[in-house]
């Protein structure tokens, strides 16, 4: 006698070894996307870190203030140094004042020293600050 197709058992049993399987493959992709984000982040912020610099060597100060990510874009892009904003990696777009997951915020009391500020993707921790070189 010839079969045709699969009973109803083998189904059961292949879609429950794919659902195994699955339960420990999707979890891991997560947090291989979530590390890419944070490293996308942090190349971003080194991005402004050396913008930052060549800002300097130009007007022998830092921009004053604290700011976050978007102006300290429009600042640079004024002087010249930066043509095109970074994209923040958790959105998929260019950094604005509402990000909060991946912000950068600037700020500088006295144009000789700045400290530049990335957030964690909870918006509310503390990822990688730099300091002036």
């Amino acid at each position: 006698m010839i079969r045709n197709g699969f009973s109803l058992f083998e189904m059961l049993i292949a879609l429950s070894i794919m659902a195994l399987l699955g339960s420990f493959v999707i979890p891991n992709i997560k947090k291989i996307q979530n590390k890419s984000y944070s490293i996308a982040s942090e190349v971003n912020l080194k991005t402004f870190q050396s913008s930052l610099e060549n800002y300097y060597l130009d007007n022998s100060n830092y921009p004053l203030g604290s700011i976050n990510s978007s102006e300290l874009f429009t600042i640079l892009k004024n002087y010249n140094i930066m043509k095109t904003s970074p994209i923040n990696p958790y959105y998929k777009k260019a950094y604005s004042s509402t990000d909060s997951k991946g912000k950068i915020l600037y700020s500088s009391s006295d144009g000789e020293e700045y400290a530049i500020t990335l957030y964690d993707m909870t918006g509310l921790a503390i990822q990688l600050e730099l300091n002036s070189l």
